[in-house]
């Protein structure tokens, strides 16, 4: 079974979120690249937050020429599995599902992969810098939006065996690793397609709201039936706290 275990952003400021979630989770810091993009760990999740260019650059297959993201867009631009074997998930994926070799300069992602709803993902079978660690705060849940979440959920269950948890009532289908959940759902909450926003499990109110008050920020109390907290970091980028998490 593929681990869902990394999600990229692209980023104005990549030291000013490093240091937003490493105090509020403390994440901590396993790579600088030398345009200062960084990469964090909660233990088993990867965050990398890759420095934006407007520089022009060709674009060769999934990446740009010079190792960027071909879209340069402020926000989170793509997610990553691990995976036992390479070349076993891409023996499962059909000739028509784009692909391309990952940039080797540093970042450990090996193959790009964009699904046929024009979402990408990597796959690493050296891992995305995590140590298999479990603790809390963790990153346990990522939601996509898919115009056809039926269809999607077969696609990731047939090329990453994830296992189907729960389907909801609005259409959304969540997959798990064991680990973190992949919610694929119909709904927009950030006005695009792709990838929406990311879970953090927290292990109580009290202290998570004490780091917030700390940069002045009020986190709200958890309400509705998901008993959630919607944020959003310095750039803009949402997320969610949950302190029961989320079905695996």
């Amino acid at each position: 079974m593929a681990k869902l275990r990394h999600i990229a952003f692209i980023v104005k400021n990549p030291k000013k979120l490093y240091d937003f979630y490493h105090h509020l989770f403390g994440l901590e810091q396993v790579r600088v690249s030398p345009n200062g993009s960084v990469h964090v760990i909660d233990g088993l999740f990867n965050l990398a937050f890759l420095q934006q260019t407007n520089s022009a650059a060709e674009v060769v297959n999934t990446h740009r020429a010079d190792g960027h993201e071909v879209n340069q867009t402020q926000g989170i631009n793509h997610y990553g599995f691990v995976v036992d074997n390479l070349e076993s998930v891409l023996s499962r994926l059909d000739a028509s599902v784009k692909r391309g070799r990952s940039p080797q300069n540093g970042r450990p992602a090996e193959m790009r992969i964009i699904d046929p709803w024009g979402n990408n993902f990597d796959l690493a079978s050296k891992g995305f810098l995590g140590r298999e660690e479990r603790r809390l705060p963790g990153i346990r849940h990522v939601v996509v939006q898919s115009a056809a979440p039926d269809l999607a959920a077969d696609f990731y269950k047939s090329a990453l065996d994830l296992r189907e948890v729960r389907r909801g009532a609005d259409g959304t289908i969540v997959l798990s690793d064991g680990d973190v959940s992949l919610a694929l759902t119909p709904d927009q909450a950030i006005g695009k397609s792709g990838i929406q926003y990311f879970g953090v499990h927290v292990p109580d109110w009290a202290s998570t709201r004490a780091r917030f008050r700390e940069l002045g920020m009020e986190l709200s109390a958890p309400g509705g039936a998901e008993a959630e907290v919607r944020v959003s970091d310095p750039e803009g980028n949402l997320f969610v706290l949950s302190e029961k998490g989320w079905q695996n």
